[in-house]
């Protein structure tokens, strides 16, 4: 009835054959939660998830703070209709803790597969030094505290980009920020408090489940296609039978897929948001890393409820060092109460924003980018094995790589870092596992000889757990 290659739904087909059988009857509780998670060696997420699936199917009902129970025998059970998500679950688990204290140790410079870094190049730094000396020479108050209070011209350069985005902001619409991360941390704790659940897309960044599992919130996982991005119907039907707190989302170029939402699948969301009144937070970092024609929108330009949060780190475009982002957001007041980045760096970046410097280098940097983008998936499908799935990306500089259901990618990787080589296991982007055949490849930097000869090698190590997978199975 299920699909048995998925962990949720070997165990959906177990429990269900066990109903049939007679080991449960009609009226029997099942198990609890915990009592199943130790049976089947399973989490939270995918038992929670397997008996969903027994109860769209009529088989089991839930009853509120008892548990699930075996239902009386209908003539006739269907398959569920709609997909369900990997449901509530802590978000981080102690194997990806110590899976990223193993790679943190590593050097930026020399893993450029690991690190969802830029090309160091490709930022503008003598611009940004003339400039910051000239400012600092205008106004040499930006060295005390006489300038702090002093209103920035960098909001009014960044609602003016709003319009490119389709929406009308103000520039009393904008706080200028310390960054998209800080941002998103503030306004998870104004919109939640811990043992709340937050929806987010799955596969997600590990920034963004490291914060929930360090602020005590739970992950509702909603499936997101490499492509096109979050499942809008799987969203629908979550939001109708399941308490949530607030949502995090990324419209374009989602890390780690790189998915782009249509803008049809935009407006339903907001639309969707909306009506179960649950807040987004939209984290908009790489919406201007595109390799089309023309800006994608992000969900506030389509938010009409003022639900949509939006915030994005400016400073990842231009110069990371700086760590400067900014929000749209009616919680302003919120905000008002962390400190903002330094004058200096706010007159620096508003200075090259208004000299018409901004996008000649986001066109260059978006090319350069669409370049390294196209050679590395070229060199991927070179030396990978057919098996290897990987989408063409229209954004972002990550590549998302799945491999048939049941290979091990931090075995992989504990293979792979013996010869040097290093890359992010899709376990790393969830909560319990179940992308630990996928794995993330940076594409930021340029293919140097050394990298095309580590994705080959990785590609041969690959070939070789393939056919131990496909042994071991016959």
């Amino acid at each position: 009835m299920w699909d048995r290659t998925t962990r949720y739904g070997e165990l959906a087909s177990q429990l269900h054959e066990e109903i049939c059988s007679g080991a449960f009857r009609p009226g029997d509780k099942l198990p609890s939660i915990r009592a199943l998670c130790s049976r089947f060696k399973g989490s939270s997420a995918t038992i929670t998830h397997a008996l969903y699936l027994l109860e769209d199917a009529g088989l089991i009902a839930a009853r509120p703070r008892s548990g699930f129970y075996v239902r009386e025998r209908q003539a006739s059970i269907g398959q569920p209709q709609q997909p369900r998500p990997e449901t509530v679950a802590q978000p981080a688990l102690p194997a990806q803790r110590a899976l990223l204290r193993e790679l943190d140790r590593l050097e930026v410079h020399e893993q450029p597969m690991l690190f969802a870094v830029i090309d160091p190049d490709l930022y503008p730094v003598l611009a940004l030094q003339r400039i910051m000396t000239a400012q600092a020479r205008r106004n040499p108050s930006f060295f005390t505290l006489g300038d702090m209070c002093a209103q920035s011209p960098l909001a009014g350069q960044l609602a003016r980009r709003g319009r490119l985005m389709g929406c009308n902001w103000r520039a009393e619409d904008v706080t200028v920020t310390p960054g998209g991360k800080f941002t998103h941390r503030a306004l998870l704790r104004v919109l939640t408090k811990p043992g709340d659940t937050v929806a987010i897309a799955s596969p997600a960044s590990m920034r963004l489940l490291r914060d929930l599992d360090a602020m005590g919130l739970k992950a509702l996982e909603i499936p997101a296609h490499p492509e096109h991005g979050l499942s809008t119907d799987t969203l629908d039907f979550v939001l109708k039978r399941e308490s949530v707190a607030a949502c995090v989302f990324s419209a374009n170029f989602s890390h780690p897929t790189g998915g782009l939402m249509s803008d049809n699948a935009k407006r339903r969301t907001v639309g969707l948001l909306a009506k179960h009144g649950v807040p987004l937070i939209e984290d908009d970092q790489n919406g201007e890393l595109y390799f089309g024609k023309s800006r994608p929108l992000p969900f506030k330009a389509f938010d009409q409820a003022g639900l949509v949060h939006y915030i994005t780190n400016l400073s990842d475009l231009i110069s990371p060092g700086m760590s400067i982002g900014f929000a749209v957001t009616d919680l302003r007041k919120e905000l008002d109460f962390f400190p903002e980045p330094a004058p200096l760096f706010q007159h620096t970046l508003a200075a090259f924003m208004a000299s018409g410097l901004f996008e000649p280098h986001l066109r260059r940097l978006r090319q350069t980018l669409a370049g390294y983008a196209k050679v590395h998936r070229a060199a991927v499908q070179r030396h990978f094995p057919p098996e290897a799935c990987s989408h063409e990306v229209s954004g972002g500089h990550w590549l998302w790589v799945e491999l048939p259901r049941g290979f091990d990618t931090v075995a992989l990787l504990h293979k792979a870092l013996a010869l040097g080589i290093a890359f992010a296991p899709g376990q790393l982007f969830c909560t319990d596992g179940s992308l630990n055949h996928c794995l993330r490849l940076n594409m930021g930097m340029p293919l140097t000889d050394r990298t095309e000869r580590d994705i080959a090698a990785l590609g041969q190590l690959i070939s070789e757990e393939l056919v131990q997978l496909r042994t071991a199975s016959a």
